[in-house]
């Protein structure tokens, strides 16, 4: 398998050569960058597989790199690295398109866990079609990680985003709770700072839906969320 490289985007010396040093001993490449400029130029001139970001970074603030990364770098994955209880920030960087978060201070294990669940699940490869999930107007490709529609045209959804859709599509009909789509999809147990975290990822995914689509994903109020078959 061809090496991965994780771009750090931190400004925090001793934080930025711990995390180079244990994804390099875990056989990813690295490129880093000191300030959020520096990682946009990374970003648009080198091959990154992932960003670690830390939001509040000089020259250019993290919530500003995920907006052009948006538009400029649409297939790179990104987790950012937020302070402890500074739960709008989390909130708001995967409203603004990052795939999973990190609080610090983090064990490595944790972060490494979360690298390779991302890089994992982010691979595009040919249409598989014994393992695609249809839906009207369209086709679910778990191993491609891609939607295409029956006009031809492909969606592109971030990686949260296209796994609580695979996992609504593989469960139709049946009334999901929010604390079951946080431990199947996120991997996490409920905890107060993740109770928005399937909304503001379900609203993400219904907006690059096409209407008639986003409208059979239904909220059950004070129950969770169901795919309506028909």
């Amino acid at each position: 398998m061809a090496e991965r490289t994780i771009l750090i985007a931190e400004d925090d010396a001793s934080i930025r050569s711990g995390l180079a040093d244990a994804l390099q001993a875990h056989g990813y490449g690295v490129l880093a960058a000191a300030d959020g400029e520096a990682a946009l130029k990374q970003l648009l001139t080198r091959e990154v597989d992932l960003v670690l970001l830390d939001l509040n970074m000089p020259k250019l603030h993290g919530f500003k790199l995920l907006k052009i990364m948006s538009k400029e770098c649409p297939g790179v994955p990104s987790i950012i690295l937020t302070a402890h209880g500074e739960e709008k920030d989390r909130v708001r960087g995967l409203e603004n398109g990052a795939d999973d978060y990190v609080v610090k201070p983090f064990s490595m294990a944790e972060l490494l866990a979360r690298v390779a669940a991302v890089l994992r699940r982010y691979p595009t490869r040919r249409v598989s079609p014994e393992h695609a999930l249809h839906f009207p107007g369209g086709v679910l490709d778990p191993e491609g990680r891609r939607i295409l529609m029956d006009g031809g045209e492909s969606v592109a959804l971030r990686d949260k985003e296209f796994d609580l859709f695979y996992y609504l599509l593989a469960h139709p009909g049946r009334i999901i709770p929010q604390e079951e789509l946080l431990l199947r999809v996120w991997g996490s147990r409920v905890s107060a700072s993740e109770t928005r975290t399937v909304a503001v990822t379900l609203a993400r995914l219904r907006e690059k839906l096409a209407p008639a689509v986003a409208q059979r994903i239904e909220n059950v109020r004070g129950r969770g969320y169901k795919w309506r078959e028909s």
